[in-house]
């Protein structure tokens, strides 16, 4: 009794019958471990359970309520992940713009350089040379410019450039020809002529002080530099080189552009710079492929490669490009002739030779040019060739389309050709009775028929013809001296027989 009696006043404490459906529900499932309760003896716990009321049935159907599920969260949607944005860079702030530091006009700079020419102190005046140059650049239409020419050509004068001077004197005077200081440089060019130029150049020089009547100042300078390049290339050769290519920069697109490109490449070849010369023909064909002078400039380019630079071979190949492209040019005789003496003499290559004076016969007939080729062509035949029959063609060739003593002169070395080489003396005898028949005015024309009869007598032993031709002497040629040394063979060859 002692240990029931805490039991039931546990019962009956609040909130217990609440818990006795799970209490009963806990009896009828397998009883779990007990906790550490200290246990009656079974008689008498059963004994005390009669006494205490039964638990009805619906309290026994009675369930607790099981809570229903919470419904499991669905997972979020992962986000795609987004392209990187990089933060645009703020702007740097812009420095403040420097101040713009104005130079002085062509007056105050003129008075600089014109003070460190008049400067006492050599090295300052060497220096100021470039000082004064700088300013005719850039100040060419001023009226100082004038002034800083002669002054600047004083200066060169000093330093020895005799050559330079004389150029800037001239340039003073044909591009400020109505100036205060024209007379001035007018005198001191003549003075420095006299001096330092040669006794050759002197009377060229000196004639350029009369300046053309244009009133253009750039085709005054370039009439001015084009002569002296002509008449006297190696007098002012560096300072008018310098001045044409000053020119083609403060001038572009003057008409006289490719004259004055052709002018320089002049002046180099003439003062032995083949290279330089070269080029400059090469970009007269480069810059002006309209120009008249283009012909000409292939023709130099040939003769440059021919002579100077020693090179037979592009020598040919530029006299070949000329004739091709300009065939109608003045040229193209030169330039053929030129490449037969460059296969002869350079390349041993006779044929060739051959072919190009056969061109030149064909485009020039009955000119000094084809005679001159018809006769290189039979001496290459016979002596380089071997081709004695080709030579004998050659000279009656000759001899038909020019005639005249050149063509009777052909007929006799034929015959000679003829008796020489060939051993023909029927042929030998039959050409020289064709210079009696073609050209029976000539002296040669006795003569030749004679010694037609000499050979058939002689060399071909055929007495009839020889008194034939003989007789023909004394009748063609009645009052000739052989007229009658031939009626006299005709004769003594008709007895005999």
């Amino acid at each position: 009794m002692k240990i029931l009696l805490p039991f039931l006043l546990l019962c009956a404490a609040p909130g217990f019958a609440q818990e006795e459906a799970p209490a009963a529900a806990a009896e009828a499932a397998p009883a779990a471990p007990a906790a550490e309760v200290v246990e009656a003896p079974k008689a008498a716990a059963a004994e005390e359970a009669k006494d205490l009321p039964r638990p009805s049935m619906l309290d026994e159907k009675k369930e607790v309520p099981k809570p229903e599920p919470k419904p499991e969260p669905k997972p979020e949607p992962k986000p795609e992940p987004k392209a990187e944005v990089k933060p645009e860079p703020k702007p740097e702030p812009k420095p403040a713009p420097a101040p713009v530091v104005k130079a002085v006009g062509p007056d105050e700079e003129f008075a600089f350089a014109k003070a460190a020419a008049e400067d006492a102190d050599g090295k300052i005046s060497e220096a100021a040379i470039e000082e004064l140059a700088v300013f005719v650049r850039r100040h060419p239409a001023s009226d100082q410019a004038p002034e800083a020419m002669l002054l600047l050509a004083g200066l060169r004068q000093k330093n020895g450039d005799w050559q330079v001077a004389t150029a800037s004197l001239l340039r003073l005077l044909y591009e400020y020809p109505d100036t205060k200081v024209g007379l001035r440089a007018k005198s001191d060019y003549l003075t420095l002529v006299d001096k330092k130029a040669s006794r050759r150049h002197r009377p060229i020089l000196n004639e350029l002080v009369k300046l053309p009547e244009t009133a253009d100042k750039a085709d005054r300078l370039s009439a001015l530099w084009r002569k002296i390049a002509a008449l006297a290339p190696d007098a002012l050769y560096e300072p008018v080189a310098a001045e044409i290519r000053d020119f083609t920069v403060r001038f572009p697109g003057h008409q006289d552009g490719d004259k004055l490109q052709a002018a320089l490449a002049q002046l180099h070849a003439a003062n032995d710079k083949p290279a330089a010369a070269l080029l400059s023909w090469r970009k007269l064909l480069a810059l002006f492929p309209e120009s008249p002078a283009r012909p000409q400039a292939q023709m130099a380019i040939g003769d440059l490669y021919a002579d100077a630079l020693r090179d037979p071979k592009k020598a040919i190949d530029a006299y070949q490009e000329l004739v091709e492209k300009y065939p109608k040019a003045p040229e193209v005789q030169a330039a053929l002739e030129n490449s037969a003496r460059l296969f002869d003499d350079k390349l041993r290559q006779y044929a060739l030779a051959v072919e190009m004076h056969e061109r030149v016969v064909k485009l020039f007939p009955k000119t000094p040019a084809s005679l001159k080729s018809l006769k290189a062509i039979a001496k290459l035949q016979r002596d380089r060739l071997n081709a004695s029959e080709d030579a004998v063609k050659t000279l009656m060739r000759l001899s038909a389309m020019h005639g005249g003593q050149d063509g009777i002169d052909a007929l006799i070395q034929a015959a000679d050709y003829a008796r020489r080489d060939l051993k023909d003396y029927n042929r030998q005898a039959e050409i020289l009775r064709k210079v009696s028949d073609d050209y029976a005015g000539a002296k040669e024309a006795p003569q030749a028929l004679y010694d037609a009869a000499g050979v058939y007598e002689d060399s071909v032993k055929d007495n009839a013809k020889a008194i034939e031709l003989y007789k023909e002497v004394g009748s063609k040629f009645p009052s000739h001296k052989l007229a009658k040394r031939a009626s006299d063979r005709a004769v003594k060859l008709g007895t005999t027989n």
